[in-house]
């Protein structure tokens, strides 16, 4: 069966992204070209109206206009001709692979035990295993459409399990559906951390430069992640060589490696993974 999978990714807004936002948000698109499977397409809720052979943007001024964007009969045909539906921040990544080795899957959702994060101040990647289920991660649409307590078809899909919580409502939900795992080592997704966010190390935000970044915070922050170390991943270095790029043409800085974080402080972070 030649299975079609849909992207559905909300983009930032242009007026608050800073040039790393859009270099993120071009690695990001980068890995949706770079499937080896290419039967897909891409929904962008975005800020023009365009489309392609593969990526559909719709224009959305706020959260009511979100509603009944997905209540146009051009979105909805869009939206539902596809067989697996995938969430996908505008700074994350796609592995090349993946949508190839779903294809050949059965599942409920596919999506990772172990979630594996890029800092893109260092170029190091830590994989940790969570309760919770990513965001990102693959649904069978028949799931996906449902109402968040998954009884019936949602009237409108911004209504749907799709955009419920992705701990209790996905959790709750597909506790005895098929749940496959990837391989750590090929992961569905890499989340890309930066010390733009508030709750990472932006001073002020929207932030526009490195002067609006406090970077002991983001260290702080990273700390909560556990060990970081050159992890090999199957094809990121498509994508980490642009994303080092990208950290140094905003912060005139080139990757290094995360103050604070000392060997005891790497050895106390791995013992308590151990005894998760």
């Amino acid at each position: 069966m030649n299975k079609k999978f849909l992207f559905i990714t909300h983009l930032s807004p242009v007026s608050i992204r800073s040039s790393l936002r859009q270099g993120m948000i071009d690695s990001m698109k980068k890995s949706l070209y770079n499937q080896t499977y290419t039967n897909w397409k891409a929904l962008w809720i975005g800020e023009q109206d365009l489309e392609n052979d593969k990526i559909k943007e719709v224009a959305v001024k706020d959260k009511k206009e979100l509603s009944e964007i997905y209540l146009r009969d051009d979105v909805l045909k869009y939206i539902s001709d596809c067989d697996y539906v995938v969430k996908l921040d505008d700074d994350d990544i796609i592995l090349p692979d993946t949508l190839e080795i779903a294809s050949y899957l059965s599942f409920d959702m596919y999506c990772d035990r172990f979630h594996t994060f890029y800092d893109i101040t260092s170029g190091t990647v830590t994989q940790q295993e969570r309760s919770w289920i990513a965001s990102t991660c693959i649904h069978k649409k028949e799931h996906a459409f449902l109402n968040r307590d998954g009884k019936e078809l949602a009237h409108n899909f911004i209504h749907s399990l799709f955009y419920g919580e992705h701990g209790k409502d996905w959790i709750s939900y597909y506790k005895n559906k098929n749940i496959v795992y990837a391989n750590p080592k090929n992961p569905v997704y890499v989340r890309v951390l930066s010390p733009t966010s508030i709750t990472a190390g932006a001073k002020k935000f929207p932030v526009k430069s490195i002067e609006d970044i406090d970077m002991k915070h983001y260290y702080t922050y990273l700390k909560q992640f556990g060990v970081w170390r050159n992890i090999k991943l199957n094809q990121f270095e498509l994508f980490g060589k642009d994303l080092s790029i990208s950290w140094f043409n905003f912060s005139n800085l080139k990757q290094s490696p995360i103050q604070g974080i000392t060997f005891f402080e790497k050895v106390k972070a791995k013992l308590k993974t151990y005894l998760k």
